[in-house]
């Protein structure tokens, strides 16, 4: 790798394994980094050993093999310790799931051979498989304290990586649908991706998810896998399959393949495509925007805008706190206001696709009894879910005259 700044950065965090590329800014597309110089071996296990009584940290292969050593402490299932707030006890101290994992990713972004990775890196995309709300604070958190700032760490799931990688094509790629099989052992799933044109922008999401189980046998396997094509084929037109997982192997498909690639479909096969995605979409979130015209409809999309009729510099407007067409765990907002005669607040919600305004009240029972406009107030609003948002309001007090009564209320609005 020979760039040195503004380095741009995809990471996919499996449950097994991970991997980790980069954008090369002179053939315009993400490599993947190996984990032995010269070889094509790019998965490492997601996995970290501390060696006992001392600081000393590795992960994935080395992690491995210092795990089944005397000293060595081994730390599996670092993958399921992220999806918890629970801390784990590591060589008698006790370590949140978040710091294990702020130590596997930079001692894994050791392999992009740069010192500084804080100044080095303009922009990381995680991908994973799923993202809840703790998984999300525990990746935020590992983030924060490497030192990376909001504007350049971003997470998705697997699915959203698909667009990015899809979109990211030649035109004629995803011109027509775009099928994605995903294998594991002995699952394969299906989904499709297509655009609406006829929006602007235009609408593009991943659906009509469909899965099987394959038997063993090749041609067995073989067989049941043609079939599944036959069934998941019938939905539309595609100009593009793409193939990802373990379990897919071109020695026992022998007739799936020139299914496949019937109809002058391009048929890729891959392990790294997720990863890849990731890489598009820090590109795409950190310096061009090739993919404004389009908006990805995911499960994790915030469909709902939300916000409050303020006086702003004494004119009345609307003021945005929740905008649609954003992902859930991105949607965060705070602001400071004045109460003007109210002991209440009203919120306004409408849908992205349209239709009336709803309007929500939240009451602020036990609300200090202050003069008119003496009031402060701070409020955060902030997704959990794409159709669920936490307002938090604070009594800030006014000056030394009227100090806060520090009474904070919470209300979860559900839309």
């Amino acid at each position: 790798m020979n760039e040195i700044r503004n380095i741009l950065i995809g990471y996919e965090l499996g449950a097994k394994t991970s991997q980790l590329c980069y954008y090369d800014r002179k053939n315009q597309e993400p490599l993947s980094i190996p984990t032995k110089v010269g070889t094509s071996l790019y998965d490492f296990p997601t996995a970290l050993c501390k060696i006992e009584g001392r600081n000393e940290w590795h992960f994935g292969l080395e992690a491995e093999y210092f795990g089944h050593q005397p000293g060595g402490i081994y730390i599996s299932d670092l993958y399921e310790r992220c999806q918890s707030a629970t801390p784990s006890i590591i060589d008698n101290t006790s370590m949140e799931p978040w710091e294990l994992l702020e130590v596997f990713l930079r001692e894994s972004l050791r392999m992009l051979g740069i010192q500084d990775l804080r100044k080095a890196i303009g922009g990381i995309m995680m991908t994973c498989q799923s993202l809840d709300k703790i998984f999300v604070q525990n990746v935020r958190k590992a983030y924060e304290h490497m030192g990376f700032s909001k504007e350049k760490y971003y997470i998705q799931d697997f699915r959203e990586s698909f667009y990015y990688y899809t979109m990211n094509q030649k035109p004629e790629i995803w011109s027509r649908k775009a099928a994605l099989y995903t294998f594991a052992s002995d699952q394969v799933a299906f989904e499709e991706l297509s655009a609406d044109h006829k929006t602007r922008p235009a609408m593009v999401q991943l659906q009509n998810l469909q899965q099987t189980s394959l038997a063993e046998l090749p041609e067995q396997r073989d067989r049941e896998f043609r079939e599944f094509i036959e069934q998941t084929m019938r939905s539309g037109m595609f100009s593009s399959v793409f193939i990802t997982g373990e379990g897919f192997d071109k020695e026992w498909a022998k007739q799936s393949v020139p299914l496949l690639c019937s109809g002058h479909r391009h048929v890729f096969y891959g392990n790294n495509l997720f990863v890849k995605g990731a890489c598009f979409a820090a590109k795409e979130k950190t310096e061009e925007k090739n993919l404004k015209n389009y908006l990805y409809l995911g499960q994790d999309l915030v469909r709902t805008n939300l916000g409050m009729e303020m006086l702003v510099s004494g004119v009345s407007a609307y003021y945005p706190l929740i905008v649609a067409g954003v992902n859930w765990y991105e949607a965060v907002q705070e602001c400071e206001l004045i109460l003007d005669d109210k002991d209440s607040l009203t919120f306004l919600v409408h849908r992205m696709e349209g239709g009336e305004k709803k309007a929500y009240s939240m009451p602020l029972p036990g609300l200090p009894e202050r003069p008119n406009r003496a009031t402060r107030l701070h409020l955060k609003a902030e997704c959990d879910a794409p159709d669920k948002c936490l307002v938090t309001v604070e009594d800030m007090g006014f000056g030394e005259l009227f100090p806060t009564s520090k009474k904070v209320w919470r209300e979860t609005l559900t839309f």
